[in-house]
């Protein structure tokens, strides 16, 4: 599926991802991250110390897996990125825009229908989602990712919670779980925090951040859930990937131009 967020090359991605779902789910997680940063970084135009940063990361991938991430996984991220990026740029005035209104997203959501569980993952973005959708898809499951997004102009989760009050919720992202939970008619949601609390407390390197979040755990909690039905997984924003004089690290809500600028977007996973 096509839009003008380019959900047609990050699901050539998770096509690619899916051929080596069969690797552990912290490794596939580092390929996904890896490819879309060295696709981040040629179109960033990172320095030197930033390029050494990405090849000690790539050190840690089996050598016989690393070709994906120089070949046709960057490139399906190169284009990935070039939509995201053109839309971003272009987007300044997004806050305006009907995919930053939570009640317009949350009616989208609805036209899916009943499912089953809703996961709600705070600061989860798209390296997990990719992780998530490429190993279920491995694993025989079907999963679709919605072209359209809930924007996050400012990368927080208070952009999205501050609007939960006119929707009848109360203003914390547990209540956007319990909406999504009425609105999909349901049977259980849940929000998780750990990739937020991961991010604010091991947000110093990508090296760090990958070891500290326990993504297996992650994923097993989305696989005893997609065994029991229907899931849709999502976000309040996602995280970005910042190149300075301190090298590579994770944060979110970052003011200026990065590598990856995942912050203002939380996609919607549907498994069935």
């Amino acid at each position: 599926m096509t839009s003008k967020y380019g959900i047609g090359s990050l699901e050539n991605m998770i096509e690619s991802l899916s051929e080596i779902g069969n690797l552990t789910t912290p490794i596939l997680h580092r390929i996904a991250l890896c490819s879309l940063l060295k696709a981040g970084l040629y179109l960033y135009d990172g320095k030197e110390q930033h390029e050494k940063e990405l090849a000690g990361l790539l050190f840690s991938i089996p050598p016989s897996y690393r070709g994906f991430v120089n070949g046709k996984l960057y490139l399906s991220a190169l284009d990935y990125l070039k939509s995201v990026n053109r839309f971003l740029t272009n987007g300044n005035g997004s806050i305006l825009l009907k995919e930053a209104s939570l009640s317009h997203i949350v009616d989208l959501a609805s036209r899916i229908g009943k499912v089953d569980s809703i996961i709600v993952f705070d600061c989860g973005s798209i390296p997990e989602i990719a992780t998530f959708a490429s190993k279920l898809k491995a694993l025989r499951y079907h999963s679709l990712i919605l072209s359209d997004v809930f924007l996050n102009p400012i990368g927080i989760t208070r952009f999205l919670t501050q609007q939960l009050k006119s929707l009848g919720q109360e203003d914390v992202l547990r209540g956007y779980a319990d909406l999504l939970k009425q609105r999909l008619n349901a049977n259980f949601s849940e929000k998780k925090s750990v990739i937020d609390l991961t991010v604010h407390a091991h947000g110093v390197t990508i090296e760090e951040f990958l070891r500290s979040i326990d993504i297996n755990e992650l994923f097993n909690r989305i696989h005893f859930f997609a065994r029991q039905g229907s899931i849709l997984i999502t976000s309040d924003h996602g995280y970005d990937v910042v190149a300075d004089e301190q090298g590579l690290y994770i944060t979110h809500g970052y003011r200026r131009p990065c590598p990856l600028n995942f912050s203002k977007m939380a996609l919607f996973l549907v498994v069935d």
